[in-house]
């Protein structure tokens, strides 16, 4: 009797140890797939992240070529109203020195 209590408590201590190393085989299994979903999570926050700075790169690319091509536009037609304003103001002195001169030439018609 005393063996067949002992062949018992015997297979009762396999079994606790087989539990146990299937537990502990279980907790480093999680272990190692937890740190793969975090290492996946972490590389899809990065690839997220740069994709998204990439994104925001090119609109500020195309940002920036549409206010360089405003600013040259509005040069172009600052320059063009520039040119208008000076040949309407040289029209007006050409005026005014013509008037001034059949003016004069009244005078001395006059005279």
């Amino acid at each position: 009797m005393n063996e067949d209590r002992e062949n018992r408590a015997y297979r009762a201590a396999e079994k606790l140890a087989e539990a146990a190393h299937e537990s502990y085989r279980a907790a480093v299994d999680q272990a190692f797939e937890a740190r793969a979903s975090h290492a996946r999570l972490t590389r899809h926050f990065f690839d997220d992240g740069i994709g998204l700075l990439e994104d925001q790169a090119e609109a500020n690319r195309r940002t920036i070529r549409r206010l360089t091509e405003q600013a040259r536009e509005r040069r172009e037609a600052f320059r063009s109203l520039s040119r208008e304003s000076m040949d309407s103001y040289s029209g007006f002195l050409d005026s005014l020195s013509s008037y001034s001169d059949s003016v004069s030439e009244e005078r001395e018609e006059r005279g």
